[in-house]
């Protein structure tokens, strides 16, 4: 950023000079004034070739090393369809807004908004390390109310080999907060968690979406300290360029709850979330 800023300066100092302008008092500029104008026109090619390369190496995605994949491909809705469409399903539609907008960088957060007013949401965050459960709704009605994560836990890793399922991850710390009108008002836990990411299966979706790659995220908590006999276990299907599809709440064995989203339409999400707290 330094480095950048100087040679920012000292192109500034050259336009300056070969336009016949006003000098300055810094010492690039004091220079250029004393030296000869094709040397200057040789630095200045020079130091407008360092600013693109330091452009493009700014703009360049993370990527993984070789035979490993991204999966934020599977975790988040590419850029393409994201721009202006959302899956829709029942018991609610699905918008995803990745930050900052791109596939992808190498850290950053994105929104499952479970409605186009933003009411019902899971905020996910990633680094080259990670994929990271951060937050999620408290009352569907109320987006002022959520539960955060004090520590983002980790649910998988952020660079898997290709065709291969993803390390088990274990967390151990799993405190997280809960807020209303913005603000934190107690703490709880759900006990130990135990996170899997399966290899990726050619699997039907129904709807217009059909057939899919898929990976299935089983998020296992209110484990005990041993990581055993954990009570819940939440299932996210994840599709190569569609991100969730269909999820799963079994406890103790049983499904509880379901949701699936397999129509992809036209449309964008007319809010956001009001509070930093939830996603920052």
């Amino acid at each position: 950023m330094v480095l950048t800023a100087t040679f920012r300066e000292v192109l500034s100092c050259l336009d300056a000079k070969a336009s016949g302008g006003t000098t300055c008092a810094s010492d690039w500029c004091l220079q250029a004034e004393s030296t000869p104008d094709e040397v200057l026109q040789m630095t200045r090619s020079v130091v407008v070739l360092v600013l693109s390369l330091s452009a493009i190496g700014a703009a360049q995605t993370f990527s993984c090393p070789n035979e490993q994949i991204d999966v934020m491909k599977y975790f988040a809705m590419d850029q393409a369809k994201r721009a202006a469409h959302f899956m829709s399903g029942k018991p609610n539609p699905l918008y995803t807004e990745v930050f900052p907008n791109e596939d992808f960088a190498a850290a950053g957060y994105w929104f499952w908004l479970k409605s186009s007013k933003a009411h019902g949401f899971d905020v996910k965050a990633f680094d080259p390390d990670h994929i990271y459960m951060r937050s999620t709704e408290l009352k569907w009605e109320d987006n002022r109310t959520f539960k955060r994560f004090v520590h983002d836990l980790p649910i998988a890793a952020r660079c898997v080999t290709e065709g291969e399922p993803g390390p088990e991850i274990k967390v151990a710390d799993t405190a997280f907060q809960y807020f209303s009108s913005c603000r934190a008002y107690k703490t709880s836990t759900v006990g130990t968690a135990v996170n899997n990411l399966d290899a990726p299966l050619q699997m039907d979706a129904g709807g217009n979406v059909g057939q899919v790659w898929t990976r299935v995220l089983h998020y296992h908590y209110n484990c005990n300290k041993s990581f055993q006999n954990c009570k819940d276990e939440e299932q996210f299907y994840l599709a190569n360029g569609y991100g969730l599809w269909q999820w799963k709440h079994y406890r103790s064995g049983s499904l509880i709850k379901s949701a699936l989203m397999n129509n992809m339409e036209s449309g964008r999400v007319a809010a956001t979330l009001p509070c930093s707290d939830s996603y920052q």
